[in-house]
């Protein structure tokens, strides 16, 4: 494991450590949702989009997206056959690149890093395509530990690879080796030593990064791995329940939410999206619904102000959480991943137009659209909206837009 002397001296220099309310510090946000705190922000866009304000290539080839810590961004990137964690100024410089060793060894025909970084408590998590969890110094650049999945907990190989985004919950790291001795696994964050681990199933992970939620006297970890979904008490690591959500591939990348003692689990290949709804104490399920009309492959899903949305092969679906119906669909967005920031969704599709969108009742009004023109291969990094700008990837270029009124 190593990290060039030089780029190293520059990410030490004046690295802000503090999260602030603004920031993006993980996956899908700072709780994973998908939906940004900001405010002040364009309702419409101008043609040809908002004002770009920077672009970086040499970042390495990728589907991570950035997180947003202050004034500096984090990613990976396969670089010669090695994934780095790349930290980046909010001006758009490389500050640093730091090994983590081989990524993506199978990939499936789609080369590229998967893992989001977490930037929790001073140190930067980061899972291999190969199943490696590194954990950096985020002042320093680093590494602190390191954990193979597959080796100590019999964790298998996917398809497309270990794309999970690792969760951290305080002083412990949770992720999923998906072995014969760990399905889940809780971490510590200061030196990657085991607390607890989930009884291993007759299963693999599936793609998923974590949630963490408290409902009732409880707190569950929610995610999806190769047959389904499960439910695991965050503080001891037991098994609680699971769900069959079968589909073909075993891909569920979506991460699960939770909403008023309900969880809402959705996968692609047609399988759709289900509402499993919790017992009292969060040791028991049942499925109400179950819908077709959204089958999100790995764009995520949002719920927001009553209304869950996603993207299925066609579009922007809205589905009723309390029905499963759905109550509209946008074809003109496409398949791709979604954010939304004051009302308003940020549509990526993975052929590269992105839209801003105001939804309602009956449907959503397109308030502005343009193209990403840089970078290479599939446009799968999801948007990310963090102090008043929203941050692009696309394969080894990332992008900054200013987004503020």
């Amino acid at each position: 494991m190593r990290a060039h002397a030089a780029a190293l001296a520059v990410w030490m220099a004046l690295v802000t450590l503090a999260v602030t309310a603004d920031d993006w510090p993980q996956w899908r946000g700072p709780r994973r949702d998908g939906i940004s705190s900001e405010k002040g922000l364009l309702t419409e866009w101008p043609e040809g989009g908002p004002r770009k304000l920077w672009s970086v290539s040499g970042i390495g080839h990728g589907f991570s997206t950035v997180a947003v810590v202050g004034d500096r961004l984090y990613t990976t990137g396969i670089i010669d056959g090695q994934g780095h964690l790349v930290a980046i100024s909010a001006d758009g410089r490389i500050l640093g690149k730091a090994s983590y060793g081989s990524d993506a060894v199978k990939a499936g025909g789609h080369p590229g890093s998967r893992s989001t970084p977490t930037v929790s408590g001073g140190s930067i998590l980061v899972m291999s395509g190969s199943g490696v969890l590194t954990c950096f110094d985020q002042a320093s650049g680093k590494p602190r530990w390191q954990v193979d999945t597959f080796r100590d907990f019999g964790g298998r190989q996917l398809t497309w690879d270990i794309s999970e985004s690792v969760l951290v919950d305080g002083d412990r790291v949770l992720c999923t080796p998906g072995g014969p001795e760990a399905l889940v696994v809780a971490l510590s964050l200061d030196q990657g030593k085991v607390l607890w681990r989930t009884r291993g199933l007759d299963c693999k992970s599936a793609y998923c990064s974590p949630f963490l939620v408290q409902h009732g006297p409880r707190r569950l970890l929610l995610t999806m791995v190769e047959f389904g979904a499960v439910g695991i008490d965050a503080d001891n690591g037991r098994l609680l329940w699971q769900h069959a959500h079968k589909n073909r591939y075993a891909v569920h990348a979506t991460t699960p939410l939770y909403l008023d003692g309900s969880v809402i689990i959705s996968s692609g290949y047609g399988h759709g999206t289900e509402r499993l709804d919790l017992s009292k104490d969060g040791s028991a399920i049942t499925p109400p619904w179950h819908s077709k009309a959204l089958d999100n492959h790995h764009g995520g899903v949002i719920l927001y102000e009553g209304s869950v949305y996603g993207t299925n092969d066609r579009g922007l679906v809205c589905l009723d959480p309390q029905s499963g119906e759905a109550r509209w669909a946008e074809r003109r967005t496409g398949k791709g991943s979604l954010t939304i920031a004051e009302g308003l969704i940020y549509a990526y599709s993975e052929r590269g137009p992105v839209t801003l969108l105001k939804p309602g009742a009956q449907g959503a009004e397109v308030r502005g659209t343009f193209q990403v023109t840089e970078g290479a291969g599939p446009h799968w990094a999801h948007p990310v909206v963090a102090n008043g700008r929203l941050y692009l990837r696309h394969g080894d270029v990332l992008m900054a837009y200013d987004i503020r009124r």
